[in-house]
Parts: C-alpha cells; sequence; structure tokens
C-alpha cells in the first residue's frame, strides 16, 4: 500500500520552522509499515515552501535506528489528504496519516500547550 505521511502535527508536535517534538509511537509504527512492505511517501506542507524544510523532516525520521530503510520519496506539493477509512484505503491501496486527514485519531500535544497531532498509540 502507498502510505502518504505527513510531518507536523503528525510525526511530530507543530512547530514549524522547527522540528516539533516527537510523536510518542510515531517513528515505531512507521519502521513497521516500512518493515511490512509499504511505499511510505512523505506528504508535508514543508515541500510548498522549499526542499531544505523537506530535508530536516527526513533527516529527523532518518535519525532514528528503528528506521531501517530511508523514506526517499516526497511530493514536491502537498497532496490534500483524503478522508482516513482503512477499509476505503485499502480498496484504493492508498492511506493517508496526515493531521488533517478528517477521522484520523488526535491526541492532545505533549509539549506544547495548545494544539492536536496524530494519535499513533490509537492507530496502532
Amino acid at each position: 500500500m502507498k502510505i502518504y505521511l505527513d510531518f507536523d502535527g503528525t510525526v511530530v508536535e507543530h512547530y514549524f520552522p522547527e522540528i516539533g517534538a516527537e510523536n510518542p509511537n510515531a517513528i515505531q509504527v512507521i519502521a513497521r509499515l516500512q518493515s511490512a512492505g509499504h511505499d511510505i511517501v512523505l506528504n508535508t506542507y514543508r515541500a510548498d515552501i522549499d526542499q531544505k524544510h523537506v530535508k530536516e523532516a527526513l533527516d529527523y525520521i532518518h535519525s532514528f535506528e528503528e528506521i531501517q530503510q530511508p523514506i526517499e520519496k516526497f511530493l514536491s506539493e502537498k497532496l490534500e489528504p483524503r478522508s482516513f477509512d482503512l477499509e476505503v484505503a485499502k480498496e484504493c491501496n492508498q492511506l493517508y496519516l496526515d493531521d488533517i486527514a478528517e477521522g484520523i485519531p488526535m491526541r492532545r500535544n505533549i509539549v506544547l500547550e495548545f494544539g492536536m497531532m496524530v494519535d499513533w498509540i490509537a492507530l496502532e
């Protein structure tokens, strides 16, 4: 399955242009998805700004030893995510892991006092 992975608000808390705090369990689930053979594509608004910000996101993800294979694919412009629905994702062979995907489980930020991010514990 092709998985379009957002970064800010999904892998980390929103703190752009900096890298936000790690979102618990995100890296571990991403590593398991890779191990299961899924094709992960970085799909982030950072690409709409410049490649430097995309590289920072990829470098962050690759800095974790759990990530055995680098994510080499990214989009030059963010695709708007579809609603989070695993049955539809299976039919289309595409899944959007993105904090703006309608229906995706969310949790409060941990470090920042405001805002929400994807709940990877609920996703698993």
